[in-house]
């Protein structure tokens, strides 16, 4: 007795209801994520500027604000690398979500 399956060639696509919610989710990740790496990259430019444009517009800050600023400006290495890794994980979310609903395989 021998058992034969049949193999399907067809490509495996998600159905609609399935492709509509993944392409949701990946939009929504995606901006999420791009909002994310602007935020950051604004921190990064921000803290080491922002002891000198309250001196030089006479803003009233209070100290301890001015001296968190102060202490984060230092930081802004990280806070750069924490905007490029965020651009950079919206730019693989959009590209694996395009290559999963796409209808045929691509090489």
């Amino acid at each position: 007795m021998t058992a034969s399956f049949a193999s399907s060639t067809e490509s495996r696509r998600p159905d609609t209801a399935a492709a509509v919610v993944i392409g949701l989710v990946a939009i929504v990740a995606v901006i999420g994520l791009f909002i994310a790496g602007v935020t950051f990259l604004g921190l990064a430019i921000a803290f080491p500027i922002v002891g000198q444009v309250v001196a030089d517009y006479h803003l009233v800050v209070s100290a301890t604000d001015l001296a968190l600023a102060d202490r984060l400006a230092g930081f802004w290495w990280l806070f750069g690398l924490l905007s490029v890794a965020s651009v950079a994980a919206a730019v693989v979310v959009a590209v694996k979500a395009i290559q999963h609903l796409s209808p045929t395989p691509r090489d």
